[in-house]
C-alpha cells in the first residue's frame, strides 16, 4: 500500500506530539494557576503595607501643614489622599470576606478619612479646640489601622502558609506525573521508532548486501522477499527485475560479442581501404602538372582550385583563420563554379585589401557563399549574381554576401532572427542537409560559431525579402591576427 512507510511516521510523531503536548498544557495551567495564587496573596500584602504607609503619609502631611501653613503640604496631603482612597477601593474589590476584622479596618479607614477633613476644616476655620481634637482623633485611628495592618498581615501569612503546603504538595504531585507521562512517552516512542525502523532498516539492509553482491559482478542471488506491505515492497519487486534484466543482458553480451569482434575487423579493412587525404592531394598535383604539360591550362587551373579547396576544408577546425584566407579559399570556390556553370552566374567582389588581416574562425565565409548559391541562384538559368563586399566602418569590418536570388520567407526570417539573437536555440531549424556543400557546414554553424568565438550575438545581420534574394552582413571587431586592436588610421575604409 503507497504510503504507508509515511502513515507510520505520522502516526509516531502524532501520538508523542499530542502526549508531549498535554503534558506540557497540564503543566501550564498548574503553573500559571499557582502564580495567580502567588500573585493574589503578594498583592494582598502590598496593598496593606500601602494603606499603611499612606495613613502615616497623611498624618506627617497634614501635621507638617497645621504647623507650618506651607501650600506644599497640603498638595502632598491631598495627592497622599487620593492614592489612600483608590487603595480603599481596591481593597474592596480583592479582599472581598465577611472577616469581622477586615470590615472593621475598612470602617477605621473611613473614620480616619473623615477626622483628616474634618481637622483640615476646623484649622480653615481657625477653631484651635476644634482641630486639635480632630487632630487627636487621627493619630489615634492611624495608630489602631497600624495595629489593624499588622494583624492583617499576620493573619494573611498564616494563610500563605497554608497555601505554601498546599503549593508544595501539588508540585510534589505534578512532579511524580510528569515523569510517569515522560516514562510513558519515552516507552511508547521507543516502542514505536523499534518498530518502524525495524520494518524499514531490515529491508534496505537486504537490499544493500544484494547490491554489494552485484557489485562484485554476483548476479546469481536469490530474489529478496519482503513481508512488509509498505513502499519498500515495489521498490524490492523493482529491485529483483533488475537484477533478473542484468543477468539477460550479460547473456546478450557474451552471444554478440563474437559477432563484435567479426564486425570490428570489417570495419578495419574498411578504414584500411580509404584514400589518405595526403594521396588525393598529391595526386591531384599530379594530374594538375600532367594538364600543364598537356596545355590543358584551364583544367590545370580546375584542378589546383579543387585540391585548395579539399585542403582548406580538410583543415583543423579548433584553428583561427584569417580573413585573407577565407576571401582566397572563396575565390577558389567562385572559379570552381564559374567553370562549372559558365555565363549563368557572376561573381562581382569589392575588397579593401588592407582590412583582411584581421582573425576570425576558419570556414566562414564559404558556407555563406555556398548557401547564397544553392539556396538562392543554382536554379537560374542566366543573370544570377553573388558579390561579396569587405569594408570597415569605423571599429567593425562588415562583411557582406548578397544575392539576387529567391530570398526567404517570413517565417523562416524570423527563425533565424530568434536563433540570431539568442532568444530560441532549439528546434529553430531543421538539421541541415549537406547536398551540395563542399563543407557540409550550414548557416545556423557559422552563426554559432561567430557568437561563441566574439562573445557576442549582434554578429551577423540579414536582410531577405521573396523574389528580391538575400543579403547576408558578418559585422567583425576590428582586431588583428593574434588579439591586438589595428591603429584607428588604417587605410581601409
Amino acid at each position: 500500500m503507497l504510503f504507508r512507510i509515511r502513515s507510520k511516521l505520522l502516526l509516531y510523531f502524532i501520538v508523542l506530539v499530542v502526549l508531549l503536548t498535554s503534558v506540557g498544557f497540564l503543566f501550564y495551567n498548574s503553573s500559571e494557576k499557582l502564580v495567580n495564587e502567588y500573585d493574589d496573596s503578594f498583592e494582598r500584602f502590598l496593598l496593606l503595607n500601602d494603606i499603611s504607609q499612606r495613613t502615616n503619609g497623611m498624618t506627617e502631611k497634614l501635621h507638617s501643614y497645621i504647623l507650618e501653613q506651607e501650600v506644599q503640604y497640603l498638595a502632598d496631603y491631598k495627592k497622599e489622599k487620593l492614592k489612600l482612597i483608590n487603595d480603599q477601593k481596591r481593597l474592596y474589590e480583592i479582599m472581598k470576606t465577611s472577616d469581622i476584622s477586615l470590615a472593621n479596618y475598612k470602617n477605621m479607614i473611613d473614620s480616619f478619612l473623615d477626622e483628616c477633613d474634618a481637622t483640615l476644616g476646623a484649622f480653615k476655620k481657625d477653631e484651635i479646640n476644634a482641630y486639635s481634637n480632630h487632630f487627636n482623633e487621627v493619630l489615634k485611628i492611624n495608630g489602631f489601622l497600624q495595629e489593624s495592618t499588622l494583624a492583617l498581615l499576620n493573619n494573611k501569612l498564616t494563610e500563605y502558609q497554608k497555601f505554601y503546603d498546599q503549593m508544595e504538595q501539588q508540585i510534589h504531585y505534578y512532579k511524580l506525573m510528569s515523569i510517569s507521562l515522560f516514562a510513558a512517552a519515552f516507552l511508547l516512542s521507543t516502542l514505536l521508532a523499534l518498530w518502524i525502523s525495524g520494518g524499514i532498516t531490515k529491508p534496505i539492509r537486504m537490499l544493500s548486501e544484494a547490491a554489494k553482491q552485484i557489485s562484485k559482478g554476483n548476479l546469481s542471488g536469490e530474489d529478496i522477499k519482503i513481508t512488509t506491505n509498505d513502499e519498500l515492497k515495489p521498490l524490492t519487486e523493482t529491485f529483483n527485475q533488475m537484477r533478473a534484466n542484468l543477468r539477460q543482458q550479460v547473456m546478450e553480451i557474451k552471444q554478440k560479442s563474437e559477432l563484435d569482434k567479426l564486425l570490428k575487423e570489417l570495419e578495419l579493412r574498411s578504414l584500411q581501404n580509404q584514400i589518405n587525404p595526403h594521396f588525393l592531394f598529391n595526386t591531384l598535383n599530379t594530374v594538375s602538372k600532367m594538364a600543364y604539360l598537356e596545355e590543358a591550362e584551364d583544367t590545370s587551373r580546375l584542378i589546383e582550385s579543387v585540391a585548395a579547396l579539399l585542403r582548406y576544408n580538410l583543415g583543423d577546425l579548433n584553428q583561427a583563420s584569417t580573413l585573407r584566407d577565407e576571401v582566397k579559399i572563396v575565390q577558389e570556390y567562385f572559379f570552381i563554379q564559374q567553370t562549372r556553370f559558365g555565363d549563368r552566374i557572376e561573381f562581382i567582389t569589392d575588397i579593401q585589401d588592407d582590412c583582411l588581416d584581421i582573425e576570425i574562425p576558419i570556414l566562414i565565409l564559404q558556407p555563406l557563399i555556398e548557401n547564397a548559391f544553392i539556396h538562392g541562384v543554382e536554379s537560374y538559368e542566366e543573370n544570377a549574381l553573388i558579390s561579396l563586399h569587405v569594408y570597415r566602418y569605423k571599429d567593425k569590418i562588415y562583411i557582406e554576401v548578397v544575392d539576387n536570388g529567391e530570398g526567404m520567407d517570413e517565417t523562416t526570417k524570423e527563425k533565424i532572427h530568434h536563433y540570431v539573437k539568442g532568444t530560441k536555440t532549439d528546434e529553430i531549424f531543421e538539421p541541415e542537409k549537406s547536398k551540395g556543400h563542399s563543407t557540409g557546414i550550414g548557416v545556423k554553424n557559422v552563426i554559432r560559431r561567430l557568437q561563441l568565438y566574439y562573445k557576442r550575438n549582434d554578429i551577423i545581420e540579414i536582410e531577405s525579402e521573396l523574389g528580391q534574394g538575400t543579403k547576408f552582413r558578418l559585422i567583425i571587431p576590428y582586431v588583428a591576427k593574434g588579439g591586438k586592436e589595428l591603429v584607428e588610421n588604417s587605410n581601409c575604409g
